[in-house]
Parts: structure tokens; sequence; C-alpha cells
């Protein structure tokens, strides 16, 4: 079984930020390497990132995580097991979420486990687009 960690965060750096690419090239290095895989979402005050794996690793992860600087107020939004990943090819995903983007998404309107699943059904969505438009950069190596 796989674990699948939903959270959010109240981002503290500017949008957008050459910060989150440093939290890309991390994540890349190390999920590989750990068997983690996910999607980061950044809106202009938010993080929204799901997070795949083993159980212990998350763990050890999310220790990690929530000591970053570059957030505050992490909250778990979605905590589950699943037999299988919502991003099987993607070391960590990353889509930057425009204006326009945002005012498109009905999924704000919603709250507890129906935001949760609109967001990971989101970003699912976002992962596909990029991969139909650049199917090598979303290959966990």
């Amino acid at each position: 079984m796989i674990r699948s960690i939903l959270y959010q965060s109240t981002a503290q750096t500017e949008f957008p930020s050459n910060v989150d690419h440093d939290i890309l090239e991390a994540a890349w290095r190390h999920n590989t390497e750990m068997g983690v895989t996910g999607y980061l979402l950044r809106t202009r005050s938010k993080y929204f990132q799901l997070l795949e794996g083993a159980d212990d690793v998350l763990e050890d992860l999310l220790a990690i995580i929530g000591k970053d600087n570059r957030h505050t107020e992490m909250q778990i939004l979605s905590d589950n097991t699943s037999s299988q990943r919502c991003f099987t090819d993607w070391a960590m995903g990353y889509h930057l979420v425009t204006e326009n983007e945002r005012d498109e998404f009905d999924g704000w309107l919603k709250d507890g486990d129906e935001f949760s699943i609109s967001m990971i059904a989101y970003m699912q969505l976002m992962a596909t687009e990029r991969q139909a438009r650049s199917p090598m950069q979303s290959k966990a190596k």
C-alpha cells in the first residue's frame, strides 16, 4: 500500500519565486531515491503538495518539510492509503497557478474531503497537460 498525503501551507516567498525551483531541485534529487512521487501547486499565497510513498519515508519527509522556513502554517488536508499512485511518473511535478486558472477552479468552494479530492484531480489535470506538452520533463528518473 502507498500512503498519500495532501497538505497546504502559507508561502513565505514572492510569487513567482526562484525559491520554488530550489524546492523542486531538492525533491527531484531525493524523491527518486526514497521512492516518493507527488505534485506541488503554488498559488500566490499557498503551497499545495501531494506526497506518495512508504509510510515511514513520508513521516520523515513531513518532519523535514515542516521545519522549512519558506512556508508556514502547514496543515494536512488528507492522509490516505491506496494500492496505486496518482503520480507514478513524477518525482515531483509542479504547477504555478495563474490568477485566471485560480478563478476557473471551482474546487476552492469546497471543503474537507471534497476539497482534497478536487485539488488532487486538479493536480492530475495539470500533470496530464504538462506531460502532453513535454513528455520527458515529467518522467521520474
